[in-house]
């Protein structure tokens, strides 16, 4: 019942194709990075991480948008087997809660490739929760790494 728990999903990405689950993702010492959380990733059908960096006020945020943009984008473009993959990017500058009006705090929420270990069982099962249908390719790629290890 807990993996079901950890499975549940949180939040979706503006475009609908991440989606945050409620298990964490333990870094050490990352610095700029407040929270990760493990993600789905519906059209590649792969888990993510959905980091999130968090600004105490919305100018400050402001203040340095246009610096973190570049630096995001550049991110994005880096193509390397030794470095982790970043997806995509975008900023949130915060919503007002309907219950207690108070407003959150603007961040950046980034996605990046998950390292992951474990059995190819214990994967299935979390993508199960995932209600778009997988893509055929995504099989095909699975099957391919698995063959290939």
């Amino acid at each position: 019942e807990d993996s079901e728990e950890e499975n549940d999903v949180l939040e979706e990405s503006p475009c609908g194709r991440w989606r945050k689950l409620r298990s964490k993702v333990s870094y050490r010492d990352v610095p700029g990075i407040d929270c990760a959380y493990l993600a789905m990733d519906t059209e590649e059908g792969v888990e993510v991480v959905w980091n999130e960096a968090t600004f105490s006020e919305a100018k400050k945020f402001k203040a340095q948008e246009d610096k973190l943009k570049n630096v995001f984008e550049a991110l994005t473009l880096i193509e390397h087997p030794n470095i982790v993959k970043f997806h995509r990017y975008w900023t949130d500058l915060g919503k007002t809660d309907e219950k207690t009006g108070e407003k959150s705090k603007p961040r950046v929420i980034l996605i990046t490739e998950f390292m992951s270990s474990g059995s190819l069982k214990k994967f299935l099962r979390k993508t199960k929760k995932v209600t778009r249908k997988i893509p055929l390719s995504s099989w095909k790629r699975w099957c391919t790494q698995i063959l290939s290890a």
